[in-house]
């Protein structure tokens, strides 16, 4: 017969050596797991706490973030499913979901998680690198699906949150130079203009502004004829030196005679310049050319405007609200010219859905 006290002992080491049953013991082992960089243990232990309690969202949480570690992405994609059912208000839970997804290819259900992730976080907080990398992938989607301007106002902000990151300078090239297309889909032979354009956007939010004016010296000395160099310059200048864009844009009519950017830029210019008839054929060569292009109904609306023909420019605003229903400013413009035709009820109608867009939209470009 043992003696008690080795028996005692020998209940005691094999009590210490079971498998954790309770939900409080699943889940401190497997944070102790996670903590000691041991990612299979806590994915088991995470994944046995979350079947004993589907609701703990936290368990959720860490077991996506595991199998986003491990580079396995459709179970971390299931996982933030869950995480966000049950915390709808947790913007790392979308980002993360979104960037499982982006990985998967599923690119609609990425961007709207992205997007989601995006929203939640107000404009005046710092969203962390996790926040910063989903706004990043956001932006390729963006580009992706040809909403470059938007592209570039959330490139812009991740620029001079990151500062030096290769490979999302090279992507920011891909909407200025207006290529609707993910940066693993550039040809071989496209690369170096990319890049060069790349540099010189993430240099306008990063450097000196004498080090982004180079950049675009030597960007349009090299590629002069290369699609959107022109644009992507003119542009640069109309913000900075507004006299000299529109010799820009007329070069780049010259390349892509069917650029409607450059219609609407050009338009924009010459409103402003009190060029109003040319601004009014350029407007509607621009319509004509894409009657789907929020821009260029925009574009003519003002040109209209300026011209002092307010049906004109109510209907062309009219139809760029149509394109794009929930765009703010564009309830903005419709406010000003239901008030100048003195239809006060219409004015006020838009008046309150831009008070709501508004609010709605609060953190997006």
């Amino acid at each position: 017969m043992r003696p008690i006290g080795l028996l005692l002992l020998l209940a005691a080491a094999s009590a210490a050596q079971s498998p954790p049953q309770t939900f409080d013991e699943l889940s401190a082992r497997a944070q102790q797991a996670y903590e000691a960089n041991h990612p299979e243990q806590a994915a088991d232990l995470y994944g046995r706490a979350v079947r004993l309690r589907p609701d703990w969202a936290q368990g959720w949480w860490g077991l996506g973030m595991i199998e986003y570690e491990r580079d396995r992405y459709p179970e971390c994609r299931d996982a933030l499913t869950r995480m966000v059912a049950l915390d709808a208000s947790a913007a790392p839970g979308w980002a993360l979901l979104g960037l499982c997804e982006f990985r998967t290819k599923q690119y609609d259900a990425s961007f709207q998680h992205l997007k989601k992730a995006h929203m939640l976080v107000p404009v005046t907080q710092p969203g962390g690198q996790l926040l910063d990398m989903a706004d990043y992938h956001l932006a390729l989607l963006l580009t992706q699906q040809g909403a470059f301007e938007v592209a570039q106002e959330l490139l812009m902000h991740v620029a001079r949150k990151v500062h030096t990151n290769p490979d999302m300078m090279f992507a920011a090239g891909l909407p200025s130079l207006r290529m609707p297309i993910l940066p693993s889909d550039v040809a071989a032979d496209q690369r170096d203009v990319v890049s060069m354009a790349g540099k010189a956007f993430w240099d306008l939010a990063t450097q000196q502004p004498e080090v982004a004016e180079a950049d675009f010296t030597a960007l349009v000395s090299k590629y002069p004829k290369f699609p959107n160099v022109r644009y992507f310059y003119g542009t640069y200048l109309a913000a900075r030196h507004p006299e000299l864009c529109a010799s820009e844009f007329l070069q780049e009519l010259k390349i892509t005679p069917d650029s409607v950017p450059a219609r609407v830029q050009l338009t924009l210019r010459y409103i402003l310049d009190g060029k109003l008839d040319v601004a009014l054929k350029l407007a509607r060569e621009a319509v004509a050319l894409s009657p789907d292009s929020v821009g260029a109904q925009l574009a003519l609306a003002k040109t209209l405007r300026s011209q002092g023909d307010d049906h004109g420019a109510l209907a062309a605003y009219l139809a760029a609200e149509r394109l794009d229903p929930v765009s703010p400013a564009i309830r903005l413009y419709l406010v000003n010219a239901y008030r100048s035709l003195d239809r006060l009820e219409d004015m006020r109608k838009e008046m309150a859905e831009y008070d709501r867009l508004k609010a709605e939209q609060a953190n997006w470009p």
